[in-house]
C-alpha cells in the first residue's frame, strides 16, 4: 500500500472517530441553552412578584398610600370651591412602582349633594404621572386662571364675567329651582359677619385673603388662585374638617402640611401655582378675612342677596330642581 492510501485511510478513521465528540458537543450546546432560558424565566418570574410585594410594601406599610391620599384630598378640599369626599368612595390599585388612586367629588347645590365629577390618579412612587378628570358638572369652571378670569374676585380686581348677565340669568330661573352662586364682596369681611348677613342660604365655601389676591401674583410673579375653606360642618369621614372646633385652624394646618409636598399638591389642583409659603407667613400674621364665598339655597333667596351692600360681583353656578326641605 503506498503512502497516500494510507493516508486516505488515516483520514477517514479519523472523521469516524470525531462524531462521537462531535454530536456530545451539540447536546452540551443545546443543553446550555435550555438551562440559560429555564435560568433566565425563572429570575423574571421571581422579580416580577418581588416588585410587586416591594410595592406594596412601599405604599401599604410606609404609609405612602394614606399620605397620598391625604395630599390629594385636603388639596381639593381648600383649592376647589365647594366641594366634598367621600372615604368610601377612594379606590386604590398598585402596579409595578406605582398607585392608581380614583375617587369621587362632590358639590352641595341646595339641600342635597351631587357627584360632579370622577378623578382617576396615576402615582410613580411619590410623583404624579396621570390624572384624568370625568366631570358631570354642567359648566366649564376656571383652569389654570389668569389675574382676572376668577370666579371669587377681590374688590380691587374686575371678572371677565358679566355681573349684570349672571343676574339676568338667575332672575330668568323658576322659582322652585335651587341653585349655586359665588359671590364676591366691596370689601374684606370675616366669614362671621358673612353668614350673618345670609341666614337663609348655606354659606358653603370662603375665599380667604392671604396677602395676594388684590393681584392674584406671588412675590415672584407667579399667577396664583383662590383657596379657602369650607364653612358649613361636615360630617363627612374624608373630610378633614369633619368635628373641628375651628375651621380657621383647620385650614391654616393643612397649608402646612401641603407645603412639604406643594409639587404633588400643584398637580393635583386644576391651579397652576399655589406659594404657600409666602400665603402662610401672611396667614399667621393677620386675621383671616374672605373677600368672596360660595352660597347655595332656593333662586328667589339668592336673588335677594344682590340687594346687600357688601355684594360687588355674582357668578351663577350649578342649576338642580327644588330639593330645599327646611
Amino acid at each position: 500500500m503506498d503512502s497516500y492510501q494510507q493516508l486516505l485511510q488515516q483520514a477517514k478513521k479519523s472523521e469516524k472517530g470525531d462524531a462521537p465528540s462531535t454530536n456530545v458537543i451539540k447536546k452540551a450546546i443545546a443543553s446550555s441553552k435550555w438551562k440559560l432560558i429555564v435560568t433566565t424565566l425563572t429570575i423574571a418570574l421571581l422579580i416580577v412578584p418581588t416588585c410587586y410585594m416591594l410595592t406594596f410594601l412601599y405604599y401599604a406599610f410606609g404609609t405612602k398610600s394614606t399620605t397620598l391620599m391625604d395630599v390629594t384630598s385636603q388639596t381639593l378640599y381648600v383649592t376647589e370651591p365647594n366641594t366634598t369626599l367621600e372615604e368610601l368612595e377612594f379606590d386604590m390599585e398598585f402596579s409595578l412602582f406605582s398607585m392608581g388612586l380614583s375617587f369621587e367629588q362632590y358639590k352641595q347645590i341646595g339641600d342635597e349633594v351631587y357627584p360632579v365629577k370622577h378623578y382617576d390618579t396615576r402615582f410613580m412612587l411619590n410623583n404624579l404621572v396621570g390624572k384624568k378628570i370625568t366631570s358631570k358638572l354642567e359648566k366649564s369652571y376656571p383652569k389654570y386662571p389668569t389675574e382676572t378670569n376668577q370666579w371669587l374676585v377681590h374688590p380691587n380686581n374686575r371678572g371677565e364675567f358679566n355681573t349684570i348677565e349672571e343676574q339676568r340669568k338667575l332672575k330668568g330661573l323658576p322659582n322652585e329651582t335651587v341653585v349655586e352662586a359665588y359671590l364676591s364682596f366691596n370689601d374684606l369681611y370675616t366669614v362671621d359677619q358673612v353668614i350673618q348677613q345670609m341666614p337663609n342660604v348655606d354659606v358653603t365655601w370662603a375665599a380667604i385673603y392671604t396677602g395676594v389676591e388684590d393681584t392674584m401674583l406671588s412675590a415672584n410673579g407667579n399667577v396664583v388662585s383662590p383657596i379657602g375653606y369650607p364653612v358649613q360642618p361636615d360630617q363627612t369621614n374624608w373630610s378633614p374638617f369633619k368635628g373641628a372646633t375651628s375651621h380657621e385652624q383647620t385650614f391654616l394646618s393643612i397649608l402646612n402640611f401641603l407645603v412639604d409636598y406643594e409639587e404633588t399638591a400643584t398637580a393635583v389642583s386644576a391651579h397652576k401655582n399655589l406659594d404657600l409659603k409666602e400665603r402662610i407667613h401672611y396667614l399667621k400674621q393677620h386675621d383671616m378675612k374672605t373677600y368672596g364665598v360660595v352660597v347655595t339655597g332656593p333662586k328667589a333667596e339668592v336673588e335677594q342677596l344682590q340687594s346687600l351692600t357688601m355684594m360687588k360681583h355674582m357668578k351663577l353656578g350649578e342649576v338642580k330642581l327644588w330639593n330645599w326641605v327646611r
